[in-house]
């Protein structure tokens, strides 16, 4: 017995915006910076800046001074695609182990509940690599999932404010003194750059957040009362969502494409754009039963840019 796979398309159209939403706007830096939808190509970031002087205010004339500085940066869309396919029998074989309906048998197949459980795991799975390469893509050097756009470590580049000085610099990220110092480094470097007052997010690996969130918990009668209370603000602060450190109301949020790098960013959430071409891609999600191979086929296009305005003002410690 075959599956009836006639209705694998169905679950594609009818669902085709929710599910083209989940693929390209699904991954969690999506809801942590600002995205820039309908970047079909190369699009422009204008840059501006004012130097402002203050001057004796008593009597009267006119002293012009200062300047306004407009340049730019560019967000490069990088084309991704994801080709799949599958035989309907291996399919009727993942169907029987996910029991899905009591008392399913080989004359009563629902090929859509099938089939969105594999969509929903393909979206998971595009969101993570997405995740990823948001961070560690790199058109020159990247390798696998990480080499078709370039990611805020390639786009922020060296530009950044180093928070790696004022004493010896750090050679770790992955103890706890070091965790905690380097949270005191780039809140005390932000603020001197004045950009502890505005809304920022300090971005971190799950690795480097874990030695974080052990240090405050270690805390004894100061940290750790105020994070073990929920004095911080978050009572949900958990590995998923992030935490807002004690004393300096900076949210600290782990994200996959740092892990394992030992770096440490932190920026305004108006300073850091990830650009896609949301407007093509919703209509980009196809799945189809291919009669010649008799094979079931799924295909998701999209694109992805990653840039910031002003690098300096993203403050981070890179071992």
């Amino acid at each position: 017995m075959a599956f009836d796979v006639s209705g694998l398309t169905t679950y594609i159209e009818e669902n085709k915006a929710e599910l083209t939403t989940a693929t390209v706007l699904g991954a969690k830096m999506m809801k942590l910076v600002t995205v820039m939808p309908n970047v079909k190509g190369t699009h422009k970031l204008p840059q501006l800046s004012n130097t402002i002087f203050l001057q004796e205010g008593s009597g009267c004339g006119f002293d012009a001074s200062g300047t306004t500085a407009i340049t730019q940066r560019s967000l490069v869309p990088g084309k991704v695609k994801v080709d799949m396919e599958w035989c309907p029998d291996d399919l009727e074989t993942i169907y029987l182990s996910s029991q899905i309906r009591a008392g399913a048998t080989y004359d009563a197949v629902e090929p859509a509940d099938v089939w969105r459980i594999i969509v929903d795991n393909v979206n998971e799975q595009i969101n993570a690599a997405v995740d990823q390469s948001i961070w560690k893509g790199d058109t020159t050097t990247g390798t696998g999932n990480n080499q078709y756009f370039n990611g805020f470590i390639d786009t922020i580049g060296a530009g950044f404010t180093d928070a790696n000085t004022g004493g010896t610099p750090l050679t770790t990220l992955y103890t706890e003194a070091a965790a905690g110092e380097l949270v005191e480094r780039i809140y005390r470097t932000a603020s001197a750059a004045g950009l502890s007052d505005t809304p920022g997010t300090l971005f971190v690996g799950y690795d480097t957040y874990a030695w974080i969130y052990q240090g405050l918990v270690n805390g004894g009668s100061t940290n750790g009362v105020q994070i073990n209370s929920g004095a911080n603000g978050d009572p949900d602060a958990d590995m998923s969502v992030g935490l807002t450190f004690p004393g300096y109301n900076m949210k600290i949020i782990p994200v996959q494409g740092l892990n394992g790098e030992e770096k440490a960013y932190f920026g305004k959430d108006s300073n850091m754009f990830i650009g896609v071409d949301a407007e093509a891609d919703f209509n980009n999600m196809n799945s189809w039963y291919s009669q010649d191979q008799k094979k079931v086929r799924l295909q998701v296009k999209f694109k992805v840019a990653t840039q910031v305005a002003f690098p300096a003002e993203i403050v981070a410690i890179s071992i």
